[in-house]
C-alpha cells in the first residue's frame, strides 16, 4: 500500500517541524517494509504573504534552517519544496499538488502535534482492516473547548472542563500514553468529527471531499469535508469516520509552552502582508463549494 503524508509549513513553524519530524523518524522504526510511505513537506515562503525587505529576518535564514531538519526523515521517500513565488500560496494548494493516481491513502500533518511513535504503525494496520471505500480514521484527542469534540476525547481527559483545555500539560499527555496498557481498537463513529489531527482518509474519501482545483492557500477545508461528507452518506453512499481508541494526539502548545511559545519569536522578526481574512474568504463560499460537490458526487455516483 502507498501512504503520502502531507506537512505545509510556515516559517514561523520550522521549530515545530523538528518535534514532528523528530517523531516521525522514530515512527519509521515500527513500519513494515512492504509499505511505501511518501512524505510531502512545503516551505511557505510566499512574497504575496510575507514582506522580506521589510522582515528583520531573510528567508535565506528559513530555507537553511529547514534543510537542516531533512536528516530526520531519512527512510521516508521524501519531497522537499519551498514556495518563495509572489502568489498566495499555501496548505490547501500543498494538497492539491500532493494528489496523486498510485497513493492508496493520505494524511495531512499539523506540525504543531505530539503523537506517539507507534500511531503511524496503528493508522496503516487500521486502514488495512476497514473494508469500506470512503472513510476516514482520526486518533483520540484531549478537551477541546466545546461538547462537539467530546465523540473524539480519551476518557481520560473528559471530565476536563472546557474552559480549562488550554491547561491540559503536554508532557502529561505524553506520560499518560507512553504509559498506557490499553490496546488501540477501531470504533466506528456515528457521526462525523475531525480536524486534520493526522487523520487518514481513503484514496476515494481524499479525492471526493478533499480536493478542489479552484482553492488557494488556506481555510477550513476539514469543515467542508465534514459537511459534504455527511449529505453524501445521507444521500448516495456509505461514508464512515473511526475513532482510534487509546492513540491520544495532542497541541504542543497548551501548559507548559502557550498557544504562542514556539511560533511568536519569529513572527516578531517577520514582516506580514495585509492581507484578507482567508478563513473568513474559505467560509463566504462555503455554500457555492458545497453546492459543487454536491452536483458533482451526484454525477459520479448515480
Amino acid at each position: 500500500m502507498n501512504y503520502k503524508i502531507t506537512c505545509h509549513l510556515m516559517p514561523w513553524e520550522l521549530d515545530r517541524a523538528l518535534l514532528t519530524f523528530t517523531q516521525l523518524g522514530k515512527s519509521r522504526l515500527h513500519l513494515s517494509n512492504e509499505d511505501n510511505i511518501f512524505i510531502d513537506v512545503t516551505l511557505n515562503l510566499s512574497s504575496h504573504i510575507f514582506n522580506w525587505e521589510k522582515s528583520l529576518l531573510p528567508k535565506e535564514f528559513f530555507i537553511e534552517k529547514y534543510n537542516s531538519l531533512k536528516p530526520l526523515l531519512k527512510g521516508y521517500t521524501c519531497k522537499f519544496e519551498v514556495y518563495d513565488g509572489d502568489k498566495l500560496y499555501g496548505g490547501l494548494n500543498t494538497q492539491l499538488k500532493s494528489t496523486e493516481d498510485h497513493i492508496d491513502f493520505y494524511s495531512i500533518l499539523n506540525p504543531d502535534l505530539y503523537f506517539s511513535e507507534y500511531l503511524l504503525a496503528y493508522l496503516i494496520h487500521a486502514s488495512k482492516q476497514v473494508k469500506d471505500s470512503h472513510f476516514t480514521i482520526t486518533p483520540q484527542i484531549v478537551k477541546q473547548w466545546d461538547s462537539t469534540w467530546d465523540i473524539l476525547c480519551h476518557p481520560r481527559y473528559v471530565d476536563i472542563p472546557y474552559e480549562d483545555y488550554r491547561k491540559i500539560n503536554t508532557f502529561d499527555v505524553i506520560y499518560n500514553q507512553q504509559n498506557s496498557t490499553n490496546e488501540a481498537t477501531l470504533t466506528r463513529m456515528e457521526e462525523f468529527k475531525w480536524a486534520g489531527w493526522w487523520d487518514l482518509y481513503s484514496k476515494d474519501t481524499w479525492n471526493d471531499f478533499w480536493i478542489r482545483k479552484e482553492w488557494n492557500g488556506y481555510g477550513p477545508c476539514d469543515y467542508y469535508a465534514m459537511l459534504l461528507s455527511g449529505w453524501a452518506n445521507h444521500n448516495l453512499m456509505e461514508v464512515v469516520q473511526y475513532r482510534l481508541d487509546n492513540q491520544v494526539v495532542c497541541e504542543y502548545e497548551r501548559a507548559p509552552l502557550g498557544e504562542e511559545g514556539l511560533v511568536k519569536t519569529y513572527k516578531n522578526f517577520l514582516y506580514i502582508n495585509d492581507i484578507p481574512d482567508q478563513k473568513q474568504q474559505f467560509m463566504s463560499k462555503i455554500k457555492h463549494y458545497l453546492n459543487k460537490g454536491q452536483q458533482e458526487l451526484t454525477q459520479l455516483y448515480t
